[in-house]
């Protein structure tokens, strides 16, 4: 199974498989860029199911789609995040500027 990308209204929805280490993260960066340029996006939301790991990598690069999104009052959302990403997300004090379902 592969990264799946979905629009529907004007959310992005992003369902990630493997790793978010800094080969996945860069993938998931450039393919959300060219989505945000080719339709009006205002949400995101990453889907953590099929991941059990998160670097400093995959902070970044949710950090930076909220930066996109934020001036547009648009929100990211991670989703069926495990105890080890959890950790990484508070650690990293994203679930402070983002949502976490």
């Amino acid at each position: 199974m592969a990264t799946e990308y979905q629009v529907e209204n004007r959310t992005l929805y992003v369902r990630l498989d493997g790793e978010l280490d800094h080969h996945l993260a860069e993938r998931v960066r450039h393919k959300c860029d060219v989505i945000l340029k080719s339709y009006p996006i205002r949400d995101i939301e990453f889907d953590f199911k099929n991941t059990g790991f998160m670097d400093s990598s995959g902070v970044g690069m949710i950090l930076g789609r909220y930066k996109q999104l934020k001036p547009l009052g648009g929100t990211v959302s991670v989703v069926n995040v495990n105890d080890v990403v959890k950790r990484i997300v508070h650690m990293a004090g994203l679930h402070k500027i983002i949502n976490e379902r």
